[in-house]
């Protein structure tokens, strides 16, 4: 992918997610500031991973898209779209090649994945093993929120802290990642005590990232950024495995619904990832 490629590259993505009347009309109205904050995060991976970014073009047109960073010894594919017209004529199979040689060498390899059946098979298919999550969502129940939670705003002085976070539970730290993420209005949101340390990332409510060494931690920080949403916003927990059954205890307590999402694909050993929260894009 080239810097001339990401205004295509953007709308081959949004289009080929949206399967539905619906969704397509959301693309298609999206304001020139969505658009821009959208172009720049495909700019900022070609800045951070130039070697993981790729597109398939026919006839000059962006017909399909693939990125990957790296961050430690984490392979992460976050962009993977191929435009209805291309698929199952090896498109997706090359792109996919081209992305996962950015991660050789790599201890381990995910994959936030779509509930699209081409795409966990593929992933099936490349070594990965799919783990099923939910999404939860819905309106905070307010009363349900604790009154004096232990956590505090964050800042870059904390940067360090949620670095050595990310070693311990996925192998590498988010680095630019968590920058790119506070740089679009999402709130950085820290817990410390007793030698554990945790963090979230949150923006009205809309959980990206829950991360800590004490999952009690966890918990106190997924709850501070759901009640981060404002009264008559729903709030978003995405990304959910089996295994976090503590995040699915809060879901219901805060009374939103649990409703199954793609699965996280996970190759190799990235780290404990317990207890974990991940980010599509950055997982």
């Amino acid at each position: 992918m080239k810097s001339s490629d990401v205004a295509m590259a953007y709308e081959s993505v949004a289009m080929s997610f949206a399967t539905e009347a619906e969704e397509r009309e959301r693309v298609l109205g999206r304001s020139d500031e969505e658009v821009e904050e959208s172009h720049e995060r495909y700019r900022s991976f070609l800045r951070t991973d130039p070697e993981g970014a790729w597109v398939a073009k026919d006839k000059g047109a962006v017909v399909g898209v693939a990125v990957s960073i790296r961050r430690g010894g984490l392979w992460i594919l976050s962009i993977f779209a191929v435009d209805e017209s291309q698929r199952g004529k090896g498109v997706g199979r090359e792109l996919l090649s081209r992305a996962m040689g950015y991660g050789e060498g790599s201890s381990a390899a995910m994959i936030a994945s779509s509930t699209h059946p081409a795409a966990m098979r593929r992933y099936a298919l490349a070594g990965f093993i799919l783990h099923p999550t939910f999404t939860a969502e819905g309106f905070v129940r307010r009363e349900s929120i604790l009154p004096s939670l232990p956590v505090h705003e964050g800042d870059e002085s904390h940067l360090e802290m949620a670095a050595e976070v990310d070693k311990k539970l996925r192998g590498g730290a988010h680095g630019p990642d968590i920058d790119r993420l506070l740089d679009t209005g999402n709130r950085l949101l820290v817990s410390e005590r007793g030698g554990e340390m945790g963090y979230a990332v949150t923006k009205e409510g809309s959980t990206q990232i829950v991360a800590a060494t004490h999952e009690e931690m966890a918990r106190d920080l997924l709850w501070a950024a759901l009640a981060d949403g404002r009264p008559g916003v729903e709030s978003t927990a995405r990304w959910i495995t089996a295994r976090q059954k503590w995040a699915v205890d809060i879901a219901l307590e805060a009374g939103l619904s649990l409703k199954p999402d793609g699965p996280i694909c996970i190759k190799g050993e990235p780290g404990t990832l317990f207890p974990y929260l991940p980010s599509g894009l950055y997982l």
